[in-house]
């Protein structure tokens, strides 16, 4: 398998920046380690956010990204994106719009967007497919690109809806990608094989792969043996595309603790021993997290 580059999402840092850290410390030393890819969720953006509503502030995070050069960056937000009645015209989505440009640095603006409150059993895939579509456009009026993140959906109305606003996007088919999370896949209602769903996708559909894990149905400090098989997740990565491969980035959504960097090393230890070859400097310590 080709080796691959590893990222962390900020919500890792929770613990970190309700202590007062600040963000661009803590990303300048995941960068230290190798970490290249930072996804910046909605609610962990320290100060480069309001309080309350969770708007992101555009001149601040451009100022982020100045102090933490080299990073490949994408701004997550949680936002109805299935409900019939969104059109992006708030001021959440539009300042993570300009986030996203300012973030870039010349890079293809990314926007990620989970929907945590849309009850999908009401609503038919044709009108999600038609939401998507629309805050495609306007992500798509930034040069930006759009990735979606399965969570509480059935696996198979999420991919009927994707298929469809894919199908619908024409011209911008390519900039609508799937922000993919084996083990979110263990609380969908069908509950598919997260392996088996890993080996169906065709890389060029997948932004970029979450990496946690789960034990007894809570959220795990460390990717380590658990609910997710992720052996069986590493390999079916290799068989993406009919052989292809996933070679996008990987990123580390680890419950927050703190001992972060510990366990972020740990589960590292762990996936390399599983076959997943990266190219990250050594830090923290070797625990693999099994028995915490």
């Amino acid at each position: 398998m080709v080796a691959m580059s590893l990222g962390v999402v900020s919500n890792c840092f929770k613990s970190q920046l309700d202590l007062g850290q600040p963000l661009a410390g803590l990303i300048g030393q995941a960068t230290d380690l190798g970490y290249s890819v930072i996804e910046l969720r909605q609610g962990c953006l320290g100060d480069c956010e309001s309080p309350g509503e969770l708007v992101p502030d555009p001149d601040r995070l451009q100022d982020l990204a100045a102090a933490c050069p080299g990073v490949q960056w994408d701004l997550a937000l949680a936002y109805p994106c299935f409900d019939p009645s969104t059109v992006g015209d708030d001021t959440v989505f539009e300042s993570a719009c300009e986030s996203i440009v300012r973030l870039a640095s010349g890079d293809t603006p990314h926007l990620r967007l989970v929907d945590l409150a849309t009850d999908h059993t009401r609503v038919d895939p044709a009108a999600a497919a038609a939401t998507v579509g629309r805050l495609l456009e306007r992500v798509c009026e930034v040069g930006g690109m759009l990735s979606i993140e399965h969570a509480r959906e059935s696996w198979q109305w999420f991919s009927d809806v994707m298929a469809r606003a894919r199908q619908a996007s024409g011209a911008h088919r390519q900039s609508l990608k799937v922000c993919f999370d084996p083990c979110n896949l263990l609380g969908a209602p069908d509950r598919p094989d997260p392996a088996e769903v890993t080996g169906s996708l065709e890389p060029d559909s997948v932004s970029m792969i979450h990496i946690k894990q789960r034990r007894d149905g809570q959220p795990w400090p460390a990717v380590a043996e658990g609910e997710v098989d992720w052996a069986e997740v590493i390999s079916a990565m290799g068989r993406m595309g009919g052989g292809q491969g996933f070679d996008g980035p990987l990123l580390f959504e680890v419950a927050a603790s703190r001992d972060i960097w510990g366990f972020l090393e740990g589960s590292r230890v762990y996936l390399g021993r599983l076959g997943l070859e990266t190219g990250l400097k050594r830090g923290g310590n070797e625990e693999t997290g099994e028995g915490t």
